[in-house]
């Protein structure tokens, strides 16, 4: 287990439920997880049971984002596992540029998380102060940033994040937001939609589509989510 987050009512009447992270960030794989959980019977108590429908629609609240989201939950007739496709949050500004540190690189921001595509870089932990100083000159908080290492090559990405409210660094086996800001950033470099794009990570694979028309018009996030364990856990 990477991160954590803490189960609240949602204050969206329509929403099923509200998902706040540790550090108070956005992440994309939380709210997938989330949203398979809830479409399993989560919220229900007592042992998971699945649902019967194919498909299965769950909205829903996460913190770093002031809005609901919409997830689309498919059914693989199992109490535990199920495939996610989430409508993720729009980036609110994307830049492209290169620099003597970086090489070619990539900003993305989004409301709760700012994300760096390095698209040239083999990944390493002396990118993290030199990105996180990058960004502050260029004006961005560096509060909750990743750092994802693209090799295009292979579709290979090796996501790093870190949460300063929680004094966190973490090598993620997977990162949604950074997922999706990657695929994000292509769309923008070529100015084209992307569908169903597969990335590789060290936890396994994600897919995004991008639909691009004169700008970035929505985003999709989608795998396969496995409920490995479930129980109660004491704090001392």
């Amino acid at each position: 287990a990477e991160q954590v987050g803490f189960l609240e009512e949602a204050d969206a009447p329509a929403a099923a439920a509200r998902l706040h992270m540790m550090g108070g960030e956005f992440c994309g794989n939380a709210s997938r997880s989330f949203a398979a959980w809830i479409a399993l019977g989560g919220l229900e108590g007592g042992e998971l049971k699945g649902f019967s429908e194919v498909e299965k629609q769950v909205l829903f609240q996460i913190s770093g984002h002031a809005d609901t989201l919409k997830a689309r939950v498919y059914n693989q007739w199992s109490k535990h596992t199920c495939n996610a496709e989430v409508d993720m949050p729009l980036p609110l500004q994307i830049l492209h540029g290169w620099n003597d540190q970086l090489s070619e690189y990539s900003i993305v921001a989004y409301e709760g998380i700012i994300h760096t595509i390095l698209w040239s870089k083999v990944a390493a932990e002396v990118y993290v102060n030199i990105v996180e100083d990058f960004l502050e000159k260029q004006g961005f908080s560096t509060d909750c940033f990743g750092i994802m290492f693209y090799d295009s090559r292979t579709s290979e990405m090796i996501p790093m994040v870190r949460v300063k409210a929680v004094d966190s660094l973490v090598w993620e086996s997977s990162c949604g937001s950074g997922t999706v800001a990657l695929a994000s950033a292509l769309a923008d470099k070529q100015q084209a939609s992307i569908e169903h794009m597969q990335v590789r990570q060290p936890g396994g694979d994600l897919f995004v589509s991008v639909d691009w028309e004169n700008g970035i018009k929505e985003v999709r996030l989608s795998g396969d989510i496995q409920i490995t364990a479930i129980g109660t856990a004491y704090i001392d």
